[in-house]
């Protein structure tokens, strides 16, 4: 595996001739010899601000540009446009793939979703799977996204095996004082917003913003439900969605205050199991994550040391009707998480060596309720159940700059939980610039993850049997890549990882009680190459293209995991018209066959999209036109629902009018 980057690596640096020069001046601090100069910074994968070059992982980063020019309208459309990541969707919930990892009844929950630098991850589900409209923040606010790959628990703790995707907000300062759109597309999609950023005196700056969202959604046919009884498999107005967004930030000197608040309701063509009624319109999830925040930054000597402490919310409802053998049955499950966190860090160069980052963090759960009911009928209580959990932590960073060339960095984190097993989390990078077109990541780490409340004591006798006790899940990472300017505007770049996860967690059928029980089972192993060419063809041409090549199976008998593409081929490009009054995007998508749970594959599928952008066309107004799907392309997802697979969208169309007054 490491000689397959080398020879990548390699082959890359051949591209310019025989040899490089080194740099001009080691001495020259490497922020000032950045490989891509053009390029975001991204702070996720150290605490601080870095350039690409610098940061101890391969990093992607989605910037406003071309979230605005792409037409992205959710975090996992923006997802699904990044080498190697795949995107699945229910028809409830998204869930994105990473390395091949995207089991069907996980709550992605191997890897962090963050915003400005705050974990989503709610504390009942321990789940990060908020990217349609579920996550609660309008991508017309979005700065960037950092998806840094790679294990992030030395610095953030449990669930950071895979990668860290953080969500970075604008500025009050650089929004416009007033902004409003208003879209409509197909199946009855409808979306409004409006958002606001004022000057407030003595250096106090805020943003407001709200939108407010109702799709109708369209009709599923199930082949397996075909008969009279049930609608011949039409499971007709039961796929609707609706729900809000807010968001408020107000900066003041040294203080950054944010407020976020959320609610979505979606409808259900299909239940969790078999025992769910078919095509049932009373059938519905609804969910919100919310917090606030406070965060106080100030300089101390060489030294910064920032402060954040915030409380934290999730509410869950769910109904779904059941066919039992006592009859027909409402079931309902509430999930209520309350949660304080609290993160303190302070960092300071040290003379001759590099940045050094220490840190602690508090997570105290209020509560971690779950309750499962039958309504009706007869009422009656099978599940109620909190198990606050309480975790501290301490971690530190050193950033060792070992020769002009070669940085290291050594990280450490100690969780102490008062579920579940105390954890320490090592990761060890290199980061070799060869020149300052040229550079070289080596990574490996120790992450873990602990098993969320929901895992270890949910159960309600009719789909589900109590767990038992449950370890947390621990892999070894290591990942490797070579990452090189190729001229004035192209990057290359090869990335090589080896996933080892062991006492992985899922849900595992017991034949003698036909029920599921979630179990340690056996291990894992993710192996795969990465390639990307990025960058402007030429002043006029904008373009990525990626290939993913992965394998993720069961390390004792070989098979492969479900809904893992094998292959995953992306591109896009950007071109601009009419001196930049009008942008024209594309993007293709190729997935692989992937394997459901009942053992049958889903055919492989190619997906195109288009997307018209007008930039200041008016002087107040602009207009976004996008096509997805655009050749109708039939194809379905892996799922864990009453059925094992779920049909996607075909052709849809959207348009978008954004107001802007001239300031």
């Amino acid at each position: 595996m490491i000689l397959a980057v080398l020879a990548g690596a390699f082959t890359l640096s051949s591209l310019r001739g025989d040899g490089e020069a080194p740099p001009a001046n080691p001495s020259v601090p490497a922020s000032q010899q950045a490989l891509f100069q053009d390029l975001a910074v991204v702070e996720a994968a150290s605490l601080h601000t870095q350039n690409l070059e610098e940061a101890p992982a391969n990093v992607t980063v989605i910037s406003a540009a071309d979230i605005r020019r792409h037409g992205y309208r959710t975090l996992g459309e923006a997802l699904a446009g990044v080498r190697g990541l795949d995107v699945t969707y229910d028809r409830i919930y998204h869930y994105v793939g990473v390395h091949g990892f995207s089991v069907p009844g996980d709550y992605n929950t191997r890897f962090l979703v963050m915003l400005n630098g705050h974990p989503l991850t709610e504390n009942v589900y321990g789940s990060n799977g908020f990217f349609g409209q579920d996550f609660g923040l309008d991508m017309d606010l979005v700065q960037r996204i950092e998806v840094v790959r790679g294990p992030s628990s030395a610095l953030y703790g449990s669930n950071g095996m895979f990668a860290t995707v953080n969500v970075v907000t604008k500025s009050p300062v650089d929004q416009s004082h007033l902004r409003a759109s208003t879209e409509m597309g197909s199946f009855g999609e409808r979306k409004g917003m409006f958002s606001s950023s004022m000057y407030l005196g003595k250096g106090a700056n805020l943003l407001l913003s709200a939108s407010v969202f109702h799709n109708g959604g369209q009709d599923h046919y199930f082949p397996q439900f075909d008969s009279p009884e049930t609608n011949h498999g039409l499971a007709a107005g039961v796929d609707s969605e609706r729900g809000y967004h807010t968001f408020a930030n107000l900066v003041w000197r040294d203080w950054n205050f944010t407020a976020y608040f959320n609610n979505r309701e979606k409808q259900a063509p299909a239940g969790w199991d078999a025992f769910s009624v078919f095509s049932d319109p009373s059938s519905h999830t609804r969910d919100s994550r919310n917090f606030v925040q406070v965060s106080h930054t100030r300089e101390v000597g060489a030294g910064k040391i920032r402060w954040q402490a915030s409380y934290n919310q999730y509410r869950y409802d769910d109904r779904f009707d059941y066919d039992t053998p006592e009859g027909l049955e409402d079931f309902r499950d509430i999930a209520r998480g309350d949660w304080l966190a609290s993160l303190l860090t302070y960092d300071r160069p040290l003379a001759g060596i590099g940045r050094l980052t220490l840190g602690t963090a508090a997570n105290i759960d209020i509560r971690n309720l779950q309750r499962n009911f039958a309504v009706s009928p007869v009422y009656r209580e099978q599940l109620y159940v909190s198990r606050p959990d309480r975790i501290y932590s301490l971690f530190a960073q050193q950033e060792w700059n070992v020769a002009p060339r070669w940085t290291a960095y050594l990280g450490l984190r100690f969780d102490a939980s008062r579920n579940y097993a105390n954890s320490l989390s090592p990761r060890l990078a290199l980061v070799y610039q060869r020149s300052d077109r040229t550079v070289y990541k080596f990574v490996y780490g120790r992450p873990f993850r602990n098993p969320s409340t929901y895992e270890s004591y949910y159960y309600d006798n009719l789909s589900f049997l109590p767990s038992g006790d449950l370890r947390p899940e621990k892999a070894h990472t290591f990942e490797v890549s070579a990452e090189r300017r190729l001229g004035r505007g192209l990057a290359a770049i090869v990335n090589v990882y080896h996933y080892g996860l062991r006492d992985l967690i899922q849900a595992v059928y017991v034949p003698e009680t036909e029920l599921q029980q979630f179990q340690n089972s056996a291990s894992n192993r993710a192996v795969g190459v990465e390639w990307e060419l990025s960058g402007k063809v030429s002043p006029r041409l904008e373009t990525a293209v990626s290939f993913a090549l992965q394998r993720a199976a069961n390390s004792a008998t070989g098979a492969w995991l479900v809904n893992s593409p094998r292959q995953i081929g992306k591109a896009r490009a950007v071109v601009p018209l009419f001196r930049e009054k009008l942008y024209l995007s594309g993007s293709f998508q190729y997935l692989s066959a992937r394997q459901t749970r009942a053992g049958d594959n889903v055919p492989a599928v190619i997906l195109t999209d288009l997307t018209a952008t007008t930039n200041r066309l008016h002087r107040e107004f602009d207009l976004q036109f996008g096509v997805r799907n655009l050749f109708d392309r039939q194809y379905w997802d892996p799922v864990a629902l009453a059925v094992d697979r779920m049909h996607q969208d075909g052709r849809s169309a959207f348009v978008k009018l954004i107001w802007r007054p001239a300031e």
